[in-house]
């Protein structure tokens, strides 16, 4: 019986060591996270896009300066291409975070935002809610997504 008992202790002992081998044995990461990227894809109507990217530079970009320079935002970017199909979109507003926390509820954070919005509101006048409102007629907003940069090791 102590025989028995021997061996199966040896025989656990061992099994342990193999199993806690193969725990240590993980892959490394294949990538490193990046920045945070918010997504809006817009298909413009015909003929709009002067209009529409026009009104943008008074509103959107104005915004966007603010934002990076309360360091709200990292940068942002403006993509446009052709449309694939007749339903795809052909412009891409990207806003650039740090990470995911940046986009959970802050009062602080909301409060600057706010702060910075207003500026270009007032700084607009009138003309802000007209362009603002013109939008509707010059595009459509497909869709919208946020995604997370990642560089290969």
């Amino acid at each position: 019986m102590k025989k028995l008992t021997f061996i199966v202790t040896v025989l656990f002992v061992t099994s342990l060591f193999f199993v806690s081998e193969n725990l240590n044995a993980q892959e490394p990461d294949l990538f490193t996270e990046g920045s945070v990227w918010s997504l809006t894809f817009v298909k413009l109507k015909a003929n709009m896009s002067d209009d529409y990217l026009k009104g943008l530079n008074k509103t959107w970009k104005a915004s966007m300066d603010g934002l990076v320079k309360e360091k709200l935002i990292k940068s942002y970017k403006i993509l446009m291409g052709e449309a694939s199909n007749a339903y795809d979109f052909d412009l891409i507003l990207m806003t650039e975070t740090e990470n995911f926390a940046m986009m959970d509820p802050n009062p602080e954070r909301d409060k600057k935002m706010d702060t910075v919005e207003k500026s270009v509101r007032d700084a607009m006048g009138d003309e802000f809610k007209k362009t603002v409102s013109s939008y509707t007629t010059m595009r459509d907003i497909t869709g919208r997504k946020t995604m997370r940069e990642v560089f290969l090791k």
